[in-house]
């Protein structure tokens, strides 16, 4: 980009271009002495480091080196460009102290892992111009101090994937122009304060993975244009409070794997713009609500493994906009009803006490990439050849249904999925070896155990384990086959045993 009174370069954008090697101090970059923008994100310089003619751009607003690898200590210089008004990466102890215009501040994958904690400390004297920090996976370690959250302009802070920095939520004066926040995989502990109802701006909230302990409090809730919020993977305990009135605008909301208790809140199923909930790995009790919000955009529903109890909502079977409903491990009983809708995309109800025979609308899912029916009692005869509809299907598991007859037809090559990757098929009552596993050139991972599966294994099945690029775990034990072992690549993991086989099982002893 060039003046147009002047017609000095003022504007450079490298940004990627895959320039590899060092980024020369002779280079012509550090002659443009009129360059008011640099952008030299994404590209590979490592292992060079940014030189010192980097101090004579004096009249730099915008500096951009994000994701260009660049390593080594940062040039003392970059405190000359007193103009800077957005900076990707670069300086530390200087440049907080000179750079009194910055706005915004990333230095994203930068490796930063030599910042002391006494240094680390001088980001709550960043300017108060700072409306943007941005510290993503830099490898930050220490202790950070809460005024980090006070800087009176600041709408923006990302921290996450530093996974060693130690911090603390503020109890009080917090940022309040604050719009996203992003602690995720940090070591951040303690309790949500009640004072993070101060963010009334915040739009996004990310705290998983982190070591958050106490319950989520109502306060919370008063955060109205909240649109994201992730409180997974932390130690969160006690019930859920209600959000009637509150989070109309919320899309996406995560707060699984923690330890929280009671009924799942029914206001969960009123918002009107939530797409994703996820509830899964608690200790949640009681049913599944029934009522849902006339016109709901839920898509992705994880209520799996808590300790659920009731039937399964009748919406759950004729939601049109549903794409994932993950209910495996609970305590749900009945049948599993007739789908009235065809939008889903992954099924996942093992582990239940249902019973019942197999659904047929299940084979009018024809968008299925993933099915797991396991461990459900259901009964009746399936005709394997229905499975044939599911042109993307990628995972299958039927398995553990002790009254559910599979009728697989050796002769017919039914099921034909150049996606399925994994199959689960033991304790099915299957009395054929399966001919259709020879069309599934992506097959990973295959269990046909605990079966009436009789007479010897094929020959196209040998030629399969040896061709086969992804396949890494077999289990055919305890059925009736016999003849010879196929024998493996030793990167698959296999289990022959308990069949009535003409082998020394000896030789197996070094894959099982």
């Amino acid at each position: 980009m060039c003046d147009n009174v002047s017609d000095y370069v003022i504007g450079l954008d490298l940004s990627c271009n895959n320039l590899k090697g060092e980024l020369h101090p002779n280079s012509t970059i550090f002659q443009l002495r009129h360059l008011q923008q640099l952008n030299l994100a994404f590209n590979l310089f490592f292992p060079s480091s940014l030189h010192d003619g980097i101090g004579d751009l004096v009249n730099l607003t915008h500096l951009n080196v994000s994701n260009s690898y660049l390593s080594g200590n940062i040039p003392s210089t970059i405190s000359h460009l007193s103009k800077l008004i957005s900076l990707n990466p670069l300086t530390w102890k200087k440049l907080i102290h000179n750079a009194t215009n910055l706005r915004d501040l990333y230095l994203d994958y930068v490796d930063l892992s030599l910042i002391t904690e006494s240094s680390l400390s001088m980001l709550k004297n960043l300017s108060s111009s700072l409306v943007s920090l941005s510290l993503r996976s830099t490898e930050l370690q220490g202790n950070l101090s809460s005024d980090v959250l006070s800087l009176p302009n600041l709408q923006k802070l990302d921290l996450s994937y530093n996974y060693d920095l130690i911090g603390q939520l503020p109890k009080s004066n917090w940022s309040m122009p604050l719009r996203y926040l992003d602690l995720s995989s940090t070591s951040f502990s303690g309790e949500i304060p009640y004072s993070i109802a101060q963010l009334k701006s915040l739009t996004h909230l990310y705290l998983q993975e982190c070591n958050l302990d106490g319950t989520i409090p109502l306060s919370l809730w008063n955060l109205t244009q909240l649109t994201y919020l992730d409180l997974s993977e932390n130690k969160l305990n006690g019930e859920i409070p209600n959000v009637y009135g509150y989070l109309m605008k919320l899309e996406y909301l995560e707060l699984s794997l923690n330890n929280l208790t009671g009924e799942v809140p029914s206001s969960f199923f009123h918002l009107s713009q939530l797409s994703n909930l996820g509830l899964s790995f608690n200790k949640l009790v009681g049913p599944i609500p029934n009522e849902i919000t006339k016109h709901s955009k839920l898509s992705h529903v994880d209520l799996g493994s808590n300790m659920l109890s009731g039937t399964i909502p009748h919406w759950c079977y004729n939601l049109p906009s549903l794409l994932v409903l993950r209910l495996s491990n609970n305590h749900l009983t009945d049948f599993i009803g007739e789908f009235t809708t065809y939008s889903l995309h992954y099924l996942g109800l093992s582990n239940n006490n249902l019973h019942g025979h197999f659904p047929n609308s299940i084979f009018e899912l024809q968008n299925l990439a993933g099915l797991d029916l396991s461990s459900t009692n259901l009964s009746g005869v399936v005709d394997f050849n229905q499975f044939s509809i599911f042109n993307i299907l990628q995972s299958l598991n039927l398995s553990h249904n002790n009254f559910l007859s599979i009728n697989i037809d050796s002769k017919v090559e039914s099921i034909s999925s150049p996606y399925l990757a994994w199959l689960d098929l033991s304790f099915s009552n299957i009395n054929s070896f399966p001919k259709f596993l020879a069309r599934l050139p992506n097959l990973q991972s295959l269990d046909l155990s605990n079966n009436n599966i009789h007479g010897k294994i094929p020959k196209w099945f040998h030629k399969l384990l040896n061709s086969s690029e992804y396949i890494y775990y077999i289990d055919l034990s305890f059925n009736k086959l016999q003849g010879d072992l196929p024998v493996p690549p030793y990167r698959i993991c296999c289990e022959f045993d308990k069949n009535h086989t003409n082998n020394n099982l000896d030789v197996w002893s070094k894959y099982d």
